[in-house]
């Protein structure tokens, strides 16, 4: 199973977080390399505007433990189609979450997420596994 950032950032928000999920995780945690530039990206950008590491550091240790995912050719045309059909139905979706789908679609891996933006993804490409969870 795949976890999107909005999971990733849920626990180290919230360590109950994970034992509300455990049930749904079937055997080991990946992320897509899409989601470690995103919480890099956010962590860097702490990092810059409040000269604080501590939120980089933990990313840095935390993505250096899970298994990463990458983007790469198969992906690309599978987040192709998606974008075009998402287009065609006038549908805005970030770029990121086409990428992250695309690549769990592409290792047939489920995503775990608390975002919605991924309904709009399901609904266009149904090879798409994806599994909600409330965020807390």
């Amino acid at each position: 199973m795949i976890f999107d950032t909005s999971i990733v950032l849920q626990i180290l928000k919230d360590k109950n977080f994970v034992q509300d999920i455990r049930d749904r995780v079937d055997n080991e945690i990946k992320i897509t390399s899409i989601t470690v530039y995103e919480l890099l990206r956010g962590a860097a950008y702490l990092k810059v505007a409040k000269h604080s590491e501590k939120e980089l550091n933990i990313i840095l240790s935390l993505v250096s433990e899970l298994d990463v995912v990458p983007f790469g050719r198969k992906e690309a045309k599978i987040a192709a189609y998606i974008w075009g059909k998402l287009k065609l139905k006038g549908t805005v979706v970030s770029d990121a979450d086409v990428l992250i789908a695309s690549v769990c679609a592409a290792n047939r891996q489920k995503l775990l997420t608390a975002d919605e933006d991924f309904r709009k993804i399901k609904e266009v490409y149904g090879r798409f596994e994806v599994e909600f969870v409330a965020p807390h």
